[in-house]
């Protein structure tokens, strides 16, 4: 069965230069873009349609959010910016997830540059940002990933020596505040007990 994807059932999550896998602080909103170029073929009569070849792809993600400056477990704040803003190209991992109360569930990673940031600070209202994230090569789909039903508070982990946590996801939603801990085990809380838990990774 699948069900209707919630908003924080589709998040754009990115590295910060600890390494850290974050969804942006305080987001608003975000948007995925993604065009292909077509190749017009010269015609060999003069017919009424074109034809094309197909070309290159490319995608932008774009979004706004309320300005937060403090980093903060679990999410990127405008510090995530900083080398933009200093003139410092970085090339950051993102990622894409999707999943569904029915933990359906998709995860896509790609490389991306800031191309773009924009504060915006009206009288008498709260500050915001918006930006813009160019991808810089293909999107892949990570298929390294776990079900489990959560007993005891927790479900097996992959090795952390080999294999890095993205994301949990259950009821609908993303979250990534969570950690591997010894056994290797991932602590979600008893309350959770009985819950279908989907846990994503990347090779080390």
């Amino acid at each position: 069965m699948a069900d209707v994807i919630k908003t924080e059932g589709l998040v754009v999550a990115v590295t910060n230069n600890a390494g850290q896998i974050y969804p942006l602080a305080c987001a608003k909103n975000s948007t995925i873009n993604i065009t292909r170029d077509f190749i017009e073929l010269a015609p060999k009569s003069n017919a009424y349609y074109r034809e094309y070849l197909l070309g290159r792809s490319s995608f932008t993600i774009s979004g706004s959010g309320l300005i937060k400056i403090p980093i903060e477990n679990s999410m990127n704040s405008l510090a995530f910016f900083d080398n933009f803003i200093l003139a410092s190209d970085t090339l950051f991992k993102g990622y894409l997830d999707i999943i569904d109360t029915s933990n359906n569930y998709k995860v896509y990673k790609f490389d991306c540059y800031i191309s773009s940031l924009t504060l915006d600070s009206t009288y008498g209202q709260i500050p915001s940002y918006s930006f813009t994230l160019q991808g810089a090569g293909p999107m892949e789909l990570i298929n390294v990933a776990d079900q489990y039903v959560v007993s005891g508070g927790t479900i097996t982990a992959r090795s952390t020596a080999t294999y890095k946590l993205v994301a949990v996801g259950y009821n609908g939603k993303w979250y990534y505040n969570y950690s591997v801990s010894a056994g290797p085990v991932i602590n979600l809380g008893v309350s959770l007990n009985g819950t279908m838990v989907t846990a994503c990774y990347i090779t080390i």
